[in-house]
């Protein structure tokens, strides 16, 4: 039976991923993927040289060439334009919920973590799952240094927040590695002692839980109706690599 060289294209609102598979009949060899940096706005003609760089990265890395692809599949791109910044925290209230979309180049860790948002000078006071946010003006060993002081104290140090682009740098300098977000430029305006989760996928992923209107009912124990108002902090974080949702008190 005939193999066809098929390539798959989905198009998200921050980032494009094309992954290349072999199919014969329902036989499918996974081969390769790449991803990219959405160009323009999701479901506009821009998509296109974005889509286009990841198809040749994937058949690049599948030793693949052009020619050889009998069908492209690629998902239905509906144009999203969102209120979220990506070089500052924008926060939208939506029910019980900010929503923090933020999505830097190079997160650190992977994973994620689930806690209450603690200022990093004010860890010695923390209990329980914690995420500490951290402010401009702390250098990376610095916050290193406090972070496994507090894991060795027994603060269960979930994930962290922060300002500076040094998330890579942190992790690496971590006895237990965590999810950290980082170049949150407006990090004063995260609020702290709420609930929140911070979720980092793997180079080449994009978040799964945070993005999905049910994994964040799970996160935040929500009730059916509360799980219809916040699916628009979900279809808007689509597609991150990374990203931060906080819980706050209703507003009145």
């Amino acid at each position: 039976m005939t193999r066809r060289l098929v390539v798959g294209v989905d198009i998200g609102n921050s980032t494009t991923e094309a992954s290349v598979a072999a199919v014969s009949g329902d036989s499918v060899e996974y081969l390769g993927t790449a991803l990219t940096h959405t160009t323009g706005v999701k479901g506009t003609p821009e998509n296109t040289d974005g889509a286009v760089s990841a198809v040749r990265r994937a058949l690049d890395r599948a030793g693949r060439s052009e020619s050889e692809v009998e069908t492209v599949l690629l998902n239905e791109a509906t144009p999203v334009i969102s209120g979220l910044a990506m070089e500052t925290i924008s926060e939208t209230i939506i029910t019980e919920s900010t929503m923090i979309g933020h999505n830097p180049a190079t997160p650190g860790g992977e994973g994620l973590g689930v806690g209450t948002t603690v200022a990093i000078d004010a860890l010695a006071g923390a209990s329980g799952p914690t995420i500490a946010v951290v402010g401009a003006g702390w250098d990376f060993d610095d916050v290193a240094t406090e972070l496994n002081a507090a894991t060795e104290r027994g603060l269960e140090v979930v994930a962290a927040v922060l300002a500076h682009d040094d998330a890579v740098l942190v992790v690496n300098r971590l006895r237990a590695p965590i999810p950290v977000v980082d170049e949150v430029g407006a990090v004063e305006k995260v609020p702290l002692g709420m609930r929140a989760a911070v979720e980092v996928a793997p180079p080449g992923r994009t978040i799964r839980t945070l993005s999905d209107s049910y994994g964040l009912a799970s996160v935040f124990e929500l009730d059916p109706d509360q799980t219809k108002q916040v699916s628009p902090v979900a279809r808007a974080l689509t597609g991150n690599r990374s990203a931060v949702v906080v819980r706050t008190p209703a507003v009145t």
